[in-house]
Order: C-alpha cells, then sequence, then structure tokens
C-alpha cells in the first residue's frame, strides 16, 4: 500500500464530507446518526488515498468506544466527537459495501498518539511514551456492528471519540483506514484517508474547552491550508462538517465511495518504519 499522495486509479477513491446529527448530553448517551446518502456525481469523483502515516498500530481492537485504554484507564478527557462512516460501493451504484473492517485512530487532545514508544519531533506535549495504551484506536464492520446506533445499519460504521489535539507541522486530522480481511484477519485489500476539520472549528475548540485551552499556542500552528497531505484537490471531500456545540459535543458524517472491484491495495499489517517510510533513505511520510 502506498503511503504517498499518488496511487494509480485501480486504488483511487473517493470521500465526501456531509453534516452529521447532533450530540446529546448526559453519560454515554450519543444520539443514533442516520444514514446519509452519497451523491452518484460523488462516487465519480476517484481521487488517490492520503498517507497512512507511521503511527498505524494493527491493535485489532474491535470496538466504537475509543476513549480508553481496552484494558482500562487511560480515558481520553476532550470535547466529545460522535463520528459516523458511511461507505458505498461506486462500482455498483454508490450501494452500502457490508463486512469491510473499518480503523480510526488519531492523537489525543495533547496531540499523542498511543502505543509508541516515541513521537516524531513536532508530536504532542506531556512525554511521547505511550506504548502501554491503545486509547483512540479501533474498527467496525461495516453492516455489521452498530456502532454508536441502536443496531447495525447497511454500510456503516460509527464510533465514540474525542476532537484530535494539534502537533507541530500537521493540521488535526483522522486517519481512516478500509480493509478487507481474510478469515485469518489478514489485509487483503484496502487503502487509507484521512478525515479533516475547517480552521474555524479547529479553532473554537482549542480556544473553548479544556484541555485544549491549557497548550501554548493554544491554536493550531498548522492551518489546514498548510498542511503537507491535505490538498487543495482533496479539501472539499475530507474537511467535514460538523453539529453540535462544546458543551454537549459534535458529531459528523464522512462518506466514503470506494471501486470494490478496483481495490487491490495490498499492505502489511506491521507498524511502518518511521525512519523510511520515502523508500530506502528516504523521508519518512508525514503523521
Amino acid at each position: 500500500m502506498s503511503n504517498g499522495h499518488h496511487i494509480t486509479r485501480r486504488q483511487a477513491v473517493t470521500a465526501a464530507g456531509a453534516v452529521g446529527a447532533t450530540y446529546l448530553a448526559g453519560p454515554a448517551v450519543f444520539r443514533a446518526l442516520g444514514e446519509v446518502a452519497i451523491a452518484a456525481s460523488d462516487c465519480a469523483k476517484l481521487t488517490p488515498e492520503l498517507t497512512e502515516g507511521p503511527y498505524w498500530v494493527n491493535t485489532m481492537l474491535h470496538r466504537s468506544d475509543l476513549r480508553s485504554n481496552s484494558h482500562g484507564g487511560g480515558h481520553q478527557v476532550g470535547v466529545p466527537l460522535a463520528l459516523t462512516i458511511n461507505v458505498v460501493d461506486s462500482s455498483n451504484g454508490c450501494k452500502p459495501l457490508n463486512g469491510v473492517a473499518v480503523d480510526i485512530w488519531h492523537a489525543n487532545a495533547h496531540g499523542l498518539y498511543s502505543d509508541e514508544s516515541s513521537q516524531q519531533a513536532g508530536g504532542g506535549t506531556g512525554g511521547g511514551d505511550t506504548i502501554k495504551d491503545n486509547w483512540l484506536r479501533g474498527y467496525q464492520i461495516t453492516g455489521k456492528d452498530r456502532g454508536i446506533k441502536s443496531k447495525p445499519v447497511h454500510g456503516q460504521v460509527s464510533f465514540k471519540t474525542i476532537w484530535p489535539g494539534w502537533y507541530t507541522s500537521r493540521a488535526i486530522h483522522i486517519h481512516v483506514r478500509v480493509r478487507k480481511l481474510s478469515h485469518q484477519a489478514a489485509t487483503i485489500a484496502g487503502y487509507t484517508r484521512q478525515i479533516f476539520f475547517s480552521d474555524a472549528d479547529n479553532d473554537h475548540v482549542l480556544t473553548g474547552a479544556a484541555p485544549y485551552k491549557t497548550r501554548s499556542p493554544q491554536k493550531d500552528p498548522t492551518t489546514d491550508k498548510n498542511d503537507t497531505v491535505l490538498t487543495s484537490a482533496a479539501y472539499a471531500t475530507n474537511v467535514v462538517k460538523v453539529r453540535g456545540s462544546l458543551k454537549r459535543g459534535y458529531a459528523a458524517t464522512f462518506n466514503i465511495a470506494l471501486n470494490n472491484t478496483e481495490v487491490n491495495a495490498k499492505g502489511s499489517l506491521g507498524r511502518p518504519a518511521l525512519g523510511g517510510g520515502g523508500g530506502p533513505g528516504g523521508t519518512p511520510p508525514p503523521p
């Protein structure tokens, strides 16, 4: 699987951000988010996948609530985010695609990833060794897992998480990986993308809520426009709209249309080498 910006059309996919439903206050209460249709015109817009980055770990954590460690503790404080991801097959009339694993992983409010013995230069604050943790990582199966809904939805997964924090050199983002798994849980096809939020929404969270506003600088020093991964062509499809408030939390929906008959990318489930993402002697990929 490519870690760069450009891949062949056979590995191409498209994603379209859509407005999510509202998050309702209360302990562990996320309102069920409705299924969001993807227009046929969106399905025709095939665009390259975005880099996997160095912080992918195949934790195989089959869960929808990502806010704590699977073994207990490590609860991540931050503005609640209910994230719904719809996956449809552009080669089959944009029908919901069931049976694929959708992984997400992202930094916590302090800009750190879990399950890392060290973070790359420019990483978050508060220490870099999180190797014993696995918060803010997990996957769901489309059409099989109900996630944060009352029952499974065709072509859909959903997660309870928090608004990611910033770290130097990258705009705030969430990694997404869609995989076809064999019966032995090995990846037989898949690709990766990244979800972004508008600079205005990021600034609102970072300056208005704890623990984000305790960091310096408060605002993300890397904007969407200056991000090295989010190209101008991908801005319209990868920056999602959100709905909600700092007090109640936010919800967002990210739509992915892929050509199920053509996706043939194959990649290792292992941790990418921090220093070798660009090939022998190459520059590591942005996280």
